[in-house]
């Protein structure tokens, strides 16, 4: 534990704590924001291929192409992976902007993972949707 310049001993962790503990979200948080971080991904989306927006347990990915769609996610699971995160597949959906010029992607299939397509949904009070109306 780090608190301004002082390091303190390593300390043992035997047990976890319990969903809905205090301690549980802050903790969440903690291990989060450090997979984000490694993925160096903040910034304007507006300049970027690739983005990843998170809330607690709430993680969008956003962007440009599949290619870069895929990358992204597989930095995200294989960081996530070494804290011992996982992605749960079944609450796991994907939007596509509908953009002319571009494919339309009716299955996203990223490695053994198979996404839900959603035409719209609300994340974190903002309400999204595949065809850019409001």
């Amino acid at each position: 534990m780090k608190i301004e310049n002082l390091t303190s001993n390593p300390l043992l962790i035997s047990s976890g704590v319990r969903q809905g503990h205090p301690l549980s979200a802050a903790s969440l948080n903690l291990v989060i924001d450090s997979v984000i971080k490694k993925l160096y991904l903040r910034g304007d989306v507006s300049l970027k291929l690739k983005q990843i927006f998170a809330y607690a347990d709430d993680v969008a990915l956003l962007a440009r192409s599949l290619k870069a769609l895929k990358e992204i996610f597989h930095e995200l699971r294989n960081e996530a992976t070494l804290v011992g995160l996982s992605i749960n597949e079944g609450k796991t959906k994907y939007m596509q902007i509908k953009t002319m010029g571009i494919k339309d992607i009716t299955h996203l299939k990223i490695d053994n993972f198979a996404f839900e397509s959603v035409e719209n949904f609300n994340y974190l009070l903002s309400f999204l949707n595949a065809d850019k109306k409001k």
